[in-house]
């Protein structure tokens, strides 16, 4: 995937602002849902349980199933893909 294809949206949800980077449609059902299920991986955690760029978090939301790397609040998402 050309990173030029990117785009980015800054969402705020739950008292933050994050960067959805992505050159996908993605409805804000599945932004809500995905940001949520990150972050209960532990996606923006900070300090010694701090995850490195590149280590990527795969989530089910919507019945789609993502794949994204998170850099703070930055969340690139690399994959979109039916269930199942």
């Amino acid at each position: 995937m050309d990173m030029g294809d990117f785009d980015v949206y800054p969402i705020s949800h739950n008292g933050r602002v994050y960067n959805v980077i992505t050159a996908m449609d993605l409805t804000f059902r599945e932004v809500r849902g995905m940001i949520d299920a990150i972050a209960a991986l532990g996606a923006f955690a900070a300090g010694p349980d701090a995850h490195e760029p590149g280590d990527l978090f795969t989530c089910t939301v919507e019945g789609f199933v993502f794949e994204v790397d998170v850099q703070g609040y930055d969340v690139v998402v690399y994959r979109r893909e039916a269930e199942g």
